[in-house]
């Protein structure tokens, strides 16, 4: 018998089963076992095309964030992304450095940089490879983050106006699988736990109340996952992506928290201990609604877009 099974779902499966294996605090054997498979070189250039489409990259990161790893995937991916776009083939595997502002590539903070050394970096608009230094305090408990050292190395190149735009979409929608994957992970807990949960001598997920906050919190994955899946959709056939990652990142800085915080609602009492991870996933989300763009921002560059589109 032939297997059916398309890559899409073998992507998912096999990030699944790397992410069973994450344990809080201890990221070096995810990692290893995403280097392995090769899932964090996706976006490095093999030939023409990245080896692996948007939307085969955006299933490996969520997969992923459902258990908020903290071993440095999304950041190597990023900084794949810009060095393919560059033209550039780098060996060594380097996580992304933003501004310090969390808005774009710069020089200021590696924000993904657990288990690595090396960042990619922007000087005086030309990319260069720099040295980590020590670890830097962080609200996102699970994730790495360093200020940058010395320049190590410079790639020969820059990223023009036009990849430079394709390049901010392309980080927008990893991000966005990185907030629908981290909401979606405790979303999912959520409901086991309210089929589980008994009160008043049945389980909470009977009572209305319960199920309509639940409902909603659905309504709003579904809506993060349809939004990212266009965006990736617009990378991977050449359009301009620009527009509906910006949507796509905008609705998931805010859709992404407040699934997160029904979701401690219907846990109760224990998602507010630290022993439970509750506080892990809302940390990742809120940590990742400020890189890239605020929901704030990110409407304002939208509607810059629009009236250019007008004019």
């Amino acid at each position: 018998m032939v297997d059916t099974m398309s890559e899409d779902t073998l992507l998912r499966e096999t990030a699944a089963e790397i992410a069973e294996q994450c344990r809080p605090e201890q990221h070096d054997d995810c990692w290893k076992a995403l280097t392995e498979t090769g899932f964090s070189a996706l976006r490095d250039a093999d030939g023409d095309a990245p080896a692996a489409t948007a939307a085969q990259t955006v299933v490996v990161v969520e997969e992923m964030a459902k258990v908020v790893c903290g071993a440095p995937l999304v950041g190597t991916l990023l900084a794949g992304e810009a060095l393919r776009l560059a033209g550039v083939a780098l060996d060594e595997p380097l996580t992304l450095v933003l501004a310090d502002d969390l808005g774009s590539l710069g020089a200021g903070l590696a924000w993904d940089s657990t288990a690595v050394s090396r960042g990619l970096a922007l000087d005086q608009g030309e990319l260069v490879t720099v040295a980590l230094g020590a670890g830097e305090p962080s609200a996102d408990l699970t994730r790495g983050v360093s200020r940058v050292g010395e320049i190590v190395g410079r790639c020969g190149a820059a990223l023009g106006e036009a990849e430079a735009r394709r390049f901010a979409g392309f980080a927008r929608v990893l991000l966005t699988a990185d907030l629908l994957g981290a909401a979606g992970g405790l979303f999912g807990k959520a409901v086991e736990y309210a089929e589980q949960r008994v009160q008043f001598g049945r389980p909470i997920g009977s009572f209305q109340a319960v199920q309509h906050l639940l409902a909603r919190a659905f309504a709003d994955l579904e809506a993060m996952r349809s939004t990212l899946a266009h965006a990736a959709h617009a990378i991977d056939t050449g359009d301009d992506a620009h527009a509906c990652a910006l949507v796509a990142k905008a609705y998931a800085n805010e859709a992404a928290v407040s699934v997160v915080e029904t979701a401690i609602q219907v846990f109760g009492g224990v998602a507010i201990t630290w022993e439970f991870p509750a506080h892990l996933h809302l940390r990742r989300v809120v940590a990742d609604a400020q890189v890239f763009g605020t929901a704030d921002a990110l409407y304002g560059l939208l509607h810059d877009e629009v009236e250019g589109v007008a004019r």
